[in-house]
């Protein structure tokens, strides 16, 4: 019997598709002069599209089948190295001494233009031919991101200088790219420090970070690339030498110099294979008029590969020292590296459009299973000895808080309690907000909320809890089935009894209020009573795009609902704050009491309520209901828009425009009515009216135009103060007017005389104009907006915001 099963056991081995058994071959590289250890020297496999580069320490590390190879070491500077390797079941240690290669100055010739101007032209022109012929590719990835700071702002000492590695970030991803410009990364293993949850760690910082294309977007700003269409108006190129890494090739290095402070825009160096326009590295350096945080000190080092005729990146290395100095209480320097490594590419095969439709960044199932085998045995960049200390030294103050390798009284005591507040804004949690939050109607709210997805295409998420000063339970259970892997379309239902906003939930959110209220008695909601349930199918189109914290939607997306719930009126029945005992809530609005039995829809075109995703976006929607075709207590038509644009004047001047309208028939409840957004207890938000009053102007019908342009900084670079204004003062100048009236005004005053509108007063509508300074103190704005109606002159007021962008 034992034999039997043996023999069946080798058969099905037999049947079984073999691997490939791999081995290692690693080293390090070294001027041979003065035995300097090289950083970022290209390690390329002929024949094939496999390869990696050298760490900062020279060394290189490549997990290839056994067999025999020939490796190619290339680094701009130095003559190209070839070495024989016989890959085995033992490592193989080849370390490479490299020999400079030979300079030649560029002859003077009195032409109209620099040399290296035509040979720039030469690059960008094989660039746009690519472009042409490439509708697709795919590689492989392998991303590190470490974040260090000095040994008083980590915690602890590595015993390694003043500086400490605080987190550290790696990740495999395999990576999918789409003309024109579809980018999607699936991470399939990953690993971090464990003072990082794994669901933070999401860095595949794929071909989409690529000098090559037009533009390169670092930390939300858009930089002109040197190989822009027109780079050559953009910028200055200088020939400085050509060098002969082989008696053939002659490379031209090109100095890049911006050709005006008033575009972003880079400085630096790139090398570029005179004959044949390839690029080969680009050293470079972002100017004066990008704005990084804390006036950053950021370098771009990336390198290319030729595949197939195709020129792509194979190495990325960006290092940001940021010295964080926050009014000067907070005085600390943390610095950020990013290493990636890409490799075996191929070109033009078809992808599955589905990918395309997913979020950019995909975590696999088995993505954060710890199999030390697998980082052995596919690693492409191996980790620095500080780097592997770092992981076990975190690992041991984590385990033991009062380890000899020392915290700070932050990381022992408050670290711990902020952590596990944040737990609750992750999965399986619903978020903090849910677990407690005060407001003027029900005071201290405590509960709890959790998400739960029984198989991958139907997501739960479940709330209950209790609100003290109206004594009231509440409860509210969601669920959505997606029809399809990707979720474009999906059916959701809700169950609930709860407490409602009337107005716009994303203009001030519940910890915004929670807080507000707490300290000031200042609640910007209103609010009502709503119990019953709701159907609503959905369907997106467009890549997943990130809203905020596990939030994802699609630029385009359609709702059409239906609902079915009791409305009720809320009052106020707290009077508790911390400050401002004299003072009083606000009132609440009353709703009407009655069913509500309505028909509703949305269309959103690269919009979301919570935030700006594109540079245009519109939003329609409707409701309707009916008290003889959908019985329920109310009648009524109900339609509201927006429109927004962003455009650029000047390449530092940028263009905000916002227009929005309603309009109603029928009778509308109260809590259906519109209220112009306003500031809050002085602070404002992005396209607020911030002259009048909170909730001033209601209306059942209404408009409103919000114009910004933004001026930029008036000098870029030179009016950067520490502290005060260490991205420089951008000047900001806008204007808003609104009108808002009600079909049944004197009935309306009856009922709620807390609700106004601009069409009832002397001037029929409101408009207000003001200046702003962007980005002071770091992170803020201030305006000082002119209150032009409904005053007998102008009437100034201050408020303040967090930063435009």
């Amino acid at each position: 019997m034992n034999k039997l099963l043996l023999l069946l056991l080798f058969l099905v081995l037999r049947l079984l598709p073999a691997e490939a058994a791999s081995g290692l071959v690693k080293g390090r590289v070294a001027d041979a002069e003065t035995g300097e250890l090289l950083p970022y020297v290209n390690v390329f496999i002929q024949g094939t599209n496999k390869g990696t580069v050298t760490d900062p320490d020279g060394n290189y590390y490549l997990k290839i089948p056994y067999g025999s190879y020939t490796l190619t070491y290339s680094m701009v500077g130095y003559k190209t190295e070839t070495r024989q390797a016989e890959i085995g079941t033992e490592p193989l240690t080849i370390d490479v001494f490299f020999q400079r290669a030979e300079y030649a100055i560029p002859e003077v010739v009195v032409t109209g233009e620099d040399p290296g101007v035509l040979i720039m032209r030469n690059a960008i022109k094989r660039k746009l031919e690519q472009k042409d012929k490439l509708n697709t590719y795919t590689y492989n990835l392998y991303t590190k991101f470490v974040v260090s700071s000095d040994t008083l702002t980590a915690g602890r000492s590595s015993q390694r200088g003043d500086t400490t590695i605080f987190s550290i970030f790696e990740s495999y991803s395999a990576g999918y790219f789409q003309k024109p410009d579809n980018y999607f990364n699936r991470i399939t293993h990953r690993r971090q420090s464990v003072n990082v949850p794994p669901q933070a760690n999401f860095v595949a910082f794929g071909t989409n970070i690529n000098i090559y294309d037009d533009q390169v977007l670092l930390l939300d700003e858009l930089i002109y690339s040197p190989f822009h269409p027109d780079a050559p108006e953009y910028y200055h190129f200088t020939l400085e030498k050509w060098i002969k890494p082989d008696s053939v090739t002659m490379i031209a290095r090109i100095r890049v110099e911006p050709a005006s402070s008033q575009r972003k825009l880079f400085s630096g160096y790139v090398d570029i294979n005179g004959a044949t326009g390839r690029v080969l590295e680009a050293s470079l350096k972002p100017n004066k008029a990008v704005q990084l945080p804390f006036s950053a000190d950021l370098s771009y080092w990336q390198s290319f590969g030729e595949f197939d005729g195709y020129i792509v990146p194979t190495g990325l290395h960006i290092k940001a020292i940021v010295p964080v100095d926050i009014y000067w209480v907070f005085d600390a320097r943390v610095d950020i590296s990013i290493y990636t490594v890409a490799y075996d590419y191929t070109f033009n095969k078809k992808l599955d459009a589905e990918l395309f439709t997913l979020r950019r960044v995909e975590i696999d199932k088995g993505a954060d299973e710890l199999n030390a085998d697998y980082w052995d045995d596919n690693g492409v960049l191996p980790l620095r000895e500080e780097e592997k200390y770092a992981y076990e030294e975190i690992r041991q103050l984590r385990e033991n808080p009062d380890s000899v390798l020392t915290s700070t009284f932050f990381d022992r005591y408050i670290g711990p309690l902020t952590r596990e507040i944040a737990k609750l804004d992750r999965e399986p949690f619903s978020g903090f907000d849910d677990f407690f939050h005060f407001n003027r109607v029900g005071a201290v709210y405590t509960g709890a909320g959790f998400r739960y997805r029984p198989f991958d295409r139907l997501n739960t998420v479940i709330k209950a809890g209790y609100s003290f000063a109206d004594q009231k339970p509440h409860g509210d259970f969601l669920a959505e089935y997606s029809f399809d892997e990707p979720g474009r379309l999906q059916l959701a239902g809700n169950i609930y009894s709860r407490l409602n906003r009337r107005d716009d939930p994303y203009t001030l959110r519940e910890r915004a209020i929670t807080l507000l209220s707490l300290l000031f008695k200042n609640d910007y909601g209103d609010y009502f009573y709503a119990s019953g349930y709701s159907f609503e199918l959905k369907y997106g189109i467009g890549q997943l795009r990130f809203i905020r914290r596990e939030t994802f939607e699609r630029p385009t997306v359609f709702k059409l609902g239906f609902r079915d719930e009791t409305q009720l009126p809320a009052g106020v029945n707290t009077d508790f704050a911390f400050f401002g005992r004299k003072s009083s809530y606000r009132g609440n609005p009353a709703a009407q009491p009655g069913r509500l039995r309505s028909i509703y829809g949305e269309v959103m075109l690269n919009y979301s309520p919570v935030r700006r995703i594109g540079n245009s976006g519109l939003f329609l929607s409707f409701e309707t209901a009916d008290k003889k075709r959908l019985t329920g207590d109310f009648t009524f038509s109900n339609i509201r828009s927006a429109f927004y644009l962003r455009t650029p004047t000047l390449p530092l001047w940028m263009l905000d425009l916002r227009v929005t309208g309603g309009y109603s028939i029928g009778t509308l409840p109260v809590q259906r009515y519109y209220s112009f957004e306003s500031s809050s207890a002085a602070i404002a938000l992005p396209g607020a009216l911030r002259g009048i009053k909170e909730k001033e102007f209601y209306g059942d019908r209404y408009a409103s135009v919000f114009i910004e342009h933004n001026f930029g900084e008036l000098i870029p670079g030179v009016l950067r103060i520490p502290n005060v204004a260490a991205y420089g003062i951008e000047v900001i100048v806008n204007g808003s007017a609104a009108w808002s009236d009600v079909k049944n005004r004197s009935q309306v005053q009856i009922t709620n005389p807390l609700l106004k509108t601009t069409a009832e007063t002397a001037d029929r509508y409101y408009y207000e104009a003001g200046i702003g300074l962007n980005r002071l103190l770091i992170f803020f704005r201030f305006d000082l907006s002119a209150r032009l109606s409904q005053v007998s002159g102008p009437s100034y007021r201050i408020t303040f915001s967090t930063a435009t962008n």
